[in-house]
């Protein structure tokens, strides 16, 4: 048993198993080239030109961080940090969530009835195949400026995409399943919510979180056009300054949201009642 555990590789190899400790220095070693590579690059600029703003230094960085996070805006009084976070966190929560609703129901009943499927089926794919951005300048025209129709991008910018994934999963079902309990006496409501909707709320789960990058990208192209606050508002704001002291940090901030809110949803999915889901995957 031993000589076999020693056999099987660390990092090379179709079944290579890295272990806990390595897996992470192997994660953190692309993310420490990339950062040596940029302090070497910003240091050389400014040994050429101190006042160079495309490539700030990580002081620069810290500092302008600093301010925007501790200090008080004349305005409002407010730590433009914490606000820009609260909005962009806020809209891209209802988008989401107005998703995974709209897309969980009416993606079983399009999967599951063969009649939902005719009357929507063609219309969810069109609509799957349209870019949301294209469509952002008729949303703030028919929704106006206000919350609503960022939220409204958000929720269709994913939740097209993702009704039509649910709808696909649920129709691809095996039969035995619901032919079974349909033999037993179950009625079809039944079979709805106790065997196809339970199947499909972890699958639910993965589509949004290979959806939270799209979901990113549209409260920030919605925050660049019409908005007073958010993370998107601050980068469009900073960027007619060339303020990259500050643009790089909250792109790394995003970045960072977004790879929090992915490590809870696979957090969700470790839940015992979801166990059995991972086990199938597997």
């Amino acid at each position: 048993m031993t000589e076999l555990k020693r056999s099987i590789p660390v990092f090379w190899g179709l079944h290579a198993r890295p272990g806990m400790v390595f897996g992470r220095i192997l994660g953190l070693l692309p993310v420490a080239l990339v950062l040596g590579l940029y302090m070497f690059v910003s240091h050389a600029r400014h040994l050429v030109n101190a006042d160079d703003k495309l490539m700030p230094t990580l002081h620069q960085m810290s500092d302008a961080m600093k301010t925007i996070m501790t200090v008080p805006d004349k305005r409002s009084g407010k730590i433009l940090f914490v606000e820009d976070t609260k909005a962009s966190l806020k809209r891209l929560g209802m988008g989401i969530g107005i998703a995974a609703v709209a897309s969980y129901f009416i993606g079983i009943m399009m999967g599951m009835f063969p009649g939902f499927r005719a009357l929507l089926g063609p219309l969810v794919v069109g609509l799957s195949n349209v870019n949301p951005l294209a469509l952002l300048v008729i949303i703030l025209v028919a929704l106006g400026v206000g919350e609503s129709s960022k939220v409204f991008l958000i929720a269709f910018g994913i939740g097209i995409p993702m009704m039509r994934s649910i709808a696909g999963m649920a129709e691809r079902m095996p039969n035995e399943l619901t032919v079974k309990a349909l033999t037993l006496g179950a009625s079809q409501f039944q079979v709805l919510y106790k065997i196809v909707a339970p199947q499909m709320l972890p699958r639910l789960i993965d589509l949004i979180r290979v959806s939270l990058g799209a979901a990113w990208m549209f409260v920030l192209a919605a925050e660049y056009v019409a908005a007073t606050e958010g993370l998107g508002f601050r980068i469009n704001l900073q960027q007619r300054y060339m303020n990259m002291a500050l643009i790089i940090p909250y792109v790394i901030y995003i970045s960072l949201l977004a790879y929090t809110g992915d490590l809870l949803l696979q957090g969700i999915l470790k839940l015992p009642c979801f166990r059995w889901y991972g086990k199938s995957e597997d």
